[in-house]
């Protein structure tokens, strides 16, 4: 069992407006990011490794909006389930059955 700290910050708090950017700017983050990992999947049959991505995005607009330590972690969490997604599918391309 993990125990974590939950904080829900509400509408009339001071820092509501910049923690809202901020998780809309890390969702845009991870979902071009996840696209971008899909695309090269599908049509290249390759892997976009975080050094790849994080070389690709440096230079976008969200990537730079947010503290780059945010921006680094949001990009290794992505390749720690693209490889996870990758591992269960060759798992599943060997033995339909065992899914």
């Amino acid at each position: 069992m993990k125990l974590v700290e939950r904080h829900i910050p509400y509408k009339n708090h001071r820092f509501y407006a910049e923690i809202d950017r901020l998780c809309l700017l890390s969702k845009n983050l991870y979902n071009y990011a996840n696209y971008l990992v899909r695309q090269s999947f599908i049509f290249e049959k390759t892997n976009l490794s975080y050094y790849d991505l994080q070389k690709t995005l440096s230079t976008q607009s969200d990537y730079q909006a947010i503290p780059a330590k945010v921006s680094q972690q949001i990009l290794m969490v992505l390749d720690r389930n693209t490889e996870k997604f990758l591992a269960a599918n060759e798992v599943y391309q060997t033995e339909p059955i065992k899914v």
